[in-house]
């Protein structure tokens, strides 16, 4: 019954849609409106672009809708875009992003223009705070002809705050303090930023500090080991030494301390315990900008470092791990305007040093490696007449890793090609048609661990990790058709965008981890564990996102839905999210000073999955509600209201072990001076 009623309401959607494009198309050609939509510049495509312009599935959350979640974690900030759903389960420091089926290390991630990543284990991915951010972008499908390796399900581009952000146009030093609590788990944060302005230089410096208990779920119990106390320092710093001429600093620096489980994504038991964890992440990027009246000459060159280090205890005995990454970059960038067609072009180059110290006996040993990838890419966007452009992208890639614990190398190269044909049919409607293919390459974790995985006792002994150097990288393969529609005048002054598209994501040679055994014969053992290169999967799906605005009205909807399965073998994948309706409903009253609204997920049942899977996924929809208050008479004074799971619903997404949080109610008071 549920698959018949989404079934219905994509029906009614799609046909309700169909029947105003005459009307809709009629009533934009006077072209007048006073409700109009603001204008959103993304930079996830490595140029600053408006939305509207770029021919890729792309989202945006931007900082006024950033304040109304009050998310704590930067996958909390997309929950409510189109094919995008939170995964990790509801412990914050666990959480990541799926995109249309594919996450983890398939999906990158890049703050401030700079490649962020880390994969080992269970251990955590995503390491800034929602406090620090401007704006997320996602730009859905492989993109590996702009960014590289890691690419194949998406990129995450996070945008942090700057000066500008804490300024007003005359003001030469301002900032802002904040604090806010949370009551499901008396979540206690505290953030303040400091900016200034001279005739050449912008500068910024912005911290938070949070301290949170365990969450409690929507049947009243709480989720074990889920407080942490953690925070983190912004620094930014901007010269500009002339009209052509800047040189940017950036400083980034986040801890993290809690009792948590090894797998943070899952429940505590005798196999998944419980240690005390000290995180530790930091990151600098130099930047030098060169911006000549030529058109020919806009040109970035960046050079960054990042650092993650994690250093765990077991509760009940004390054995200590540690585990240490370390990322060297540099990016050079040029994008050069002709008569009717834009080049972007440049070179990346970055290498990886991951060293780990596991103490006790019977334990994985992770390798000492190095990982050195080198790409240059160029992407032109050419318009062949007012109707129709092109944009043709390539990059090429060379890889080579080595671990030197094990004495072994290995070196591969790719490259990644991009195609798309643009036609803008009417003033309403854009078309677009493209092909992107994208790869992965393996991590000297999956390529180079050894050591003991898991111990059964006698007669079995321990599992035992076998190194597969020879890990061939995924590849993704992503055909795509996109519309664009935009309506002015729909019933009187307002605006009504809709973006849909249609995708077959075609991704083999996954990376799997093996575990083979136990067995009697020849005589008992416990087995092996290993990476191997292990199927070919088809993804497909589709998804419409509108939002229209009058006045001071505004509405947004979405849906999403994906399918995947084995290429080979027909049967369903796992880690598929569930077909899902978002909504957002909002109103400002007063002239502005307070804007209250509703946010809905509405999402399916999930039964496609592998046959090993016991579990039953359930349908659920869950409502939350949020107002903000800045009063006319203390305009530097704002206060914000968010309601999440507002009915305290019990309820788990699609693939995950552990429930959500149930209603979280969170007040902050924010003062800009």
């Amino acid at each position: 019954m549920c698959g018949e009623k989404q079934t219905r309401r994509i029906a009614l959607m799609a046909a309700s849609t169909l029947l105003s494009m005459p009307l809709l198309a009629a009533d934009n050609r006077d072209g007048q409106h006073i409700s109009q939509l603001e204008k959103v510049m993304v930079s996830a495509t490595r140029m600053d672009t408006d939305i509207d312009n770029v021919a890729r599935p792309i989202a945006v959350v931007e900082k006024q809708e950033i304040q109304t979640l009050q998310a704590k974690s930067v996958a909390e900030v997309l929950r409510y875009q189109s094919n995008v759903t939170v995964a990790g389960g509801p412990r914050s420091g666990q959480q990541s992003i799926n995109i249309r089926g594919l996450s983890d290390e398939k999906v990158l991630q890049v703050i401030d223009g700079v490649r962020q990543g880390f994969d080992s284990g269970h251990r955590p991915d995503y390491f800034l705070d929602p406090e620090l951010l401007k704006s997320v972008e996602v730009v859905k499908g492989p993109v590996s002809s702009l960014w590289g390796s890691g690419a194949i399900g998406g990129v995450v581009s996070q945008q942090t705050i700057d000066a500008g952000d804490l300024l007003n146009l005359n003001q030469d030093i301002g900032g802002f303090v904040k604090t806010s609590y949370n009551n499901n788990n008396d979540q206690s944060t505290t953030s303040s930023g400091l900016a200034g302005r001279t005739d050449s230089i912008d500068w910024l410096l912005s911290g938070y500090y949070r301290d949170s208990n365990d969450s409690k779920l929507g049947n009243g119990d709480d989720l074990g080991n889920s407080a942490t106390r953690d925070y983190g320092v912004l620094a930014k710093a901007e010269w500009q030494i002339d009209d052509a001429q800047s040189v940017g600093f950036n400083y980034r620096m986040a801890e993290v301390n809690g009792a948590v489980p090894n797998n943070g994504a899952a429940a505590v038991d005798t196999s998944n315990f419980v240690i005390n964890r000290q995180q530790e992440t930091s990151t600098f990027a130099l930047e030098y900008g060169l911006n000549t009246d030529s058109p020919l000459l806009n040109s970035q060159a960046k050079v960054y470092w990042n650092t993650i280090e994690m250093a765990e205890s077991r509760v009940t005995d004390g054995r200590f791990d540690e585990t240490e990454l370390d990322v060297f970059g540099v990016q050079l960038t040029n994008q050069s305007d002709l008569d009717g067609v834009t080049l972007l072009y440049g070179f990346d180059g970055y290498r990886e040093e991951f060293n780990a110290l596991r103490s006790g006996a019977n334990r994985p040993l992770p390798p000492e490696a190095e990982t050195d990838i080198w790409g240059a890419f160029l992407q032109a966007n050419i318009d062949l007449n007012d109707a129709w452009r092109v944009e043709l992208a390539g990059r090429y890639d060379d890889f080579a890793t080595e671990s030197k614990n094990l004495n072994i190398k290995r070196s591969e190269n790719e490259f990644s090609p991009s195609a798309a044909l643009v036609w803008q049919t009417t003033d309403w409607l854009e078309l677009a048609l493209r092909h992107d293919r994208a790869f992965r390459a393996p991590g000297s974790e999956e390529l180079y661990t050894t050591g003991t995985h898991f111990c059964i006792g006698p007669p079995f002994g321990c599992n035992t990790f076998i190194s597969n150097p020879n890990l061939k990288p995924e590849q993704a393969a992503n055909t795509e058709l996109l519309a664009k529609m935009r309506f002015a005048n729909v019933f009187t002054n307002d605006e009504l965008r809709i973006n849909a598209s249609v995708f077959k994501n075609k991704v083999d040679d996954f990376i799997e981890q093996i575990v083979t055994g136990p067995s009697f014969v020849p005589f008992p053992n416990a087995g092996t564990s290993t990476w191997q290169n292990v199927s070919k999967a088809e993804l497909k799906g589709f998804e419409v996102a509108a939002d229209y605005q009058l006045e001071n009205l505004r509405l947004k909807l979405a849906y999403g839905q994906v399918r995947g399965e084995d290429d080979q073998t027909g049967r369903d994948l796992s880690n598929i999210p569930a077909d899902t309706w978002t909504a957002d409903l909002s109103y400002a009253f007063l002239n502005d000073q307070l804007t209250a609204g509703v946010r809905v997920i509405d999402a399916a049942s999930q039964n496609k999955k592998p046959s090993t899977d016991n579990n039953d996924y359930d349908g659920y929809t869950v409502g939350d509600i949020y107002a903000s208050w800045q009063p006319q008479a203390m305009e530097n004074l704002k206060v914000g209201l968010t309601v999440n799971n507002i009915t305290d619903k019990h309820y788990r997404r699609a693939f995950e072990e552990l429930f959500e949080a149930g209603r979280e109610v969170i007040v902050s008071v924010r003062y800009d001076f």
